[in-house]
This record gives C-alpha cells, structure tokens and sequence, in this order.
C-alpha cells in the first residue's frame, strides 16, 4: 500500500514538476517578444515624427567647430576680391602659353619650350580623371531617397517649399569671402540628360538670394559644378569659380581649401548645403583651415509636421546618414579623400 501511494502520490508530483519547466520558459519568451515589439513601435513612431531628426541635429551643431590653426594660416584676410582671382577665374578654358628656356649650344644662343605647370585653377575646373567621370554618370543614375523625389520641376518645389531665407553674418570678425556651394547630386530629366537633383536645386536657389543680398561671389564644389553653373546661368546667374574635381564632403573640403588658397585666400565663406550636412562639412572645412557660416537649405520634400508621418521619414534617414557619417569622421578619421586631385 504505502509503495502504491507513494507511486500515485509521486506521479502528480512530476506532472507538477514538468509544468513549473515550461511555463517561466514561455512567459519569458513572450515578455521577450512583447517588449521587442512595443520597442520597435515606438521607434517606427519616433523616426515619422520630427523629433528624432531634430534632435539629431541639434546635438550635431552643438559639437564645437575649431578652425585648424596651421591651415588657416594659408587663407589670409582680403576685404576685397583678389585681381589675381578675377583673372585666374576668367577663363578656365584657356590655355597655357608655355614659357621658353635660354640654352647655349657651342656657343650659340638657342630657345627651348619649357612645359608649363598645370594651373590648379584650370585643374580644379573640371572633371578629366575618368574616375571622376564616372561617378557624374553614377549621381545622374543613381535611384533617388524613398520619399524624395528627384525629378521635380523649379516651379513645382519653389511652390512646396518655402522661399530661401537670407541669412546674414552679424559677427564682429571678418566678413565672408565668398559663397561656398557643395554640390547635392544628380539626376537626369525626361530627354535623358544629366541635370542637378533636387538636393542641389534647393542649395543653388539658397545660393542665388544670398549672392542678391550680400553681393559675394559663389564658389561652386563638386563634380557637379559644371551642371550646377548651367542652371545657375539659366536663370540669370553664374559662379565665379568652380571646383569640379571632389567626390565626397571631405574632398570638397580639401580641395576648394586648394584653390581658394591659390586664388588668394579666403578665411572664411558662407557654406551652402542641407541642414544636417551642415555639420559635418562645417568641421571638414575647419580642418582645412577655413572657417564657415553655416547657410542651411530644406530637403526637397514637403516640410515635415511633427505629428507621425511618412513625410518626416526622408528627414529621419537623412539624419542619421549624417550623424553616422560625422562620428566616423571623427573617431576614426575620413576615408576615401585624396590629397590632391
């Protein structure tokens, strides 16, 4: 009896057991799962608001820019424009006379053609390393951002959009030099040709009213400068220089620092592009011993409301582009960034 017992009362015992296994396994998966998902919504939430963008970016602007004291050396202050800039800048087309060398052979005086020097004004001009080439077909060709469209008419964003708001540079210290433009893309229209992209359009239009109202010249940087200075041109204005050789943030940084040096120095510029890259090309700049006043464009999208929407999400993406594009940058230094082009 009592072994009979101890077999029936032992059973329930290890049914009771096996349960008490399965249900904290359960229940912790399930915990597990609920707060996965409730994470992941709020997050989808966060990122179609404008908090999260915003956010971001103010903690962007709020990292201290530092001019680099060795390459501002470079850039020394001019309160005018440099004759010697008007002139490099007046035709990049030229071409270089190149200077003879007396020689005397038994004797006799003889002349020798010594090849001139490539001009980095003329160099910087425009876009021959086939690399470089590429990546103009690689911009026009490339799939535009989800929610930004790439193909949209000047009347058509100038009627979304709200006009460009001219900044003006209250400081005390020296005034810019000139109107720094980056380059924001390519697309191509509907005949299949190779034109800037929304991203571009809105910097060239902020451009364009700075350049009315402060009278600087505009300073055009990428390989999309000579599509940049042809819509410039087709609506009545035009860039004193181009810098058509850079392919990324850091090279327009390095290399208009180039040629601003070779066209006699410029301290400091006003620097066009969208809000978020602002940051970042502000600090590649100082590097290069330049410093900035930041001139903040739109995206080329509706503005953004702050209550969940699909229309915050371009701003989102573009926000962390950039903050994570930043942070490399500065733990870990810039990659891909030639010296000289």
């Amino acid at each position: 009896m009592s072994s009979h017992a101890d077999e029936h009362h032992g059973q329930p015992k290890k049914t009771i057991f096996r349960r008490s296994r399965k249900r904290p396994l359960l229940h912790g998966f399930a915990r597990i799962t609920l707060w996965l998902s409730v994470i992941i919504i709020l997050l989808a939430l966060l990122a179609s608001t404008s908090f999260l963008s915003d956010f971001i970016l103010s903690c962007m602007n709020s990292i201290a820019v530092v001019v680099n004291p060795i390459a501002a050396a470079s850039h020394q202050p001019v309160t005018a424009p440099n004759p010697a800039m008007v002139a490099a800048a007046s035709d990049v087309a030229e071409t270089i006379t190149p200077k003879t060398s007396h020689h005397y052979h038994h004797g006799k005086k003889t002349e020798r053609a010594v090849p001139a020097k490539p001009d980095l004004v003329k160099e910087l001009s425009k876009a021959t390393d086939p690399v470089e080439q590429e990546k103009v077909r690689q911009l026009a060709d490339e799939s535009p951002l989800v929610g930004i469209p790439n193909k949209v008419a000047d009347s058509d964003m100038e009627q979304k959009l709200p006009p460009p708001r001219v900044v003006f540079d209250g400081t005390s210290t020296h005034s810019a030099q000139a109107i720094v433009v980056l380059g924001g893309g390519l697309t191509r229209n509907a005949q299949g040709q190779i034109v800037v992209n929304g991203f571009t359009r809105l910097r060239l239009l902020q451009a364009i009213s700075q350049h009315r109202a402060t009278q600087l010249p505009i300073f055009l940087s990428g390989v999309e400068s000579p599509y940049m200075q042809a819509w410039l041109k087709k609506h009545g204005e035009s860039a004193e220089w181009l810098e058509a050789r850079s392919m990324n943030t850091c090279e327009n940084a390095r290399f208009s620092a180039l040629l601003l040096q070779k066209l006699g120095g410029a301290p400091r510029v006003e620097l066009v592009s969208d809000a978020w890259h602002i940051p970042r090309a502000r600090w590649l700049f100082a590097m290069n011993g330049i410093e900035t006043v930041a001139i903040p464009t739109a995206l080329p999208t509706d503005p953004a409301p702050w209550w969940p929407s699909l229309r915050n999400l371009p701003h989102t993406r573009r926000a962390i582009h950039e903050l994570i594009a930043f942070s490399r940058d500065r733990l870990f230094g810039v990659v891909a960034c030639r010296e000289v082009p």
